[in-house]
């Protein structure tokens, strides 16, 4: 093989390690905090994304796409749950409901964090309308 060519198949290589590391790179739905995922995940497609998703000190966040099944606040926090069993629950923590009702179609966006093989719980979390203008 040529010097210029072996070089090249080098960095290739080099520049792979990193993201075969990435425990998030096979997962379109998660990300860094605060970075956009690739890709929401549907109700449907989060058990498979979040199986080996580590647990751990570092923060990462999920967005994801869903119908809401329950809208309810404490008074101070509201708590919005999409998905249904068999699926994952999850729940947005947010301060707001902006109006949206159970039935509402939604991008839900937060911190991720399992509760247990069949709930996340997203806090913090903005919840938008599938169809309006995405939060900042």
């Amino acid at each position: 093989m040529r010097p210029a060519r072996l070089a090249a198949v080098g960095l290739l290589l080099a520049g792979a390690a990193p993201a075969a590391e990435d425990p998030l790179a096979a997962r379109p739905a998660f990300s860094k905090p605060e970075q956009p995922a690739r890709a929401p995940a549907r109700c449907e497609e989060l058990r498979g994304q979040a199986a080996g998703v580590p647990d751990g000190e570092d923060r990462i966040d999920l967005a994801l796409t869903g119908a809401l099944t329950l809208v309810r606040t404490d008074g101070a926090l509201w708590y919005l749950i999409a998905c249904t069993a068999p699926d994952i629950r999850v729940m947005c923590v947010t301060y707001d409901s902006n109006g949206m009702k159970a039935g509402d179609r939604v991008l839900l966006r937060g911190a991720y964090n399992r509760v247990d093989a069949d709930h996340v719980a997203l806090d913090p979390c903005l919840a938008t309308p599938i169809g309006a203008s995405p939060q900042p």
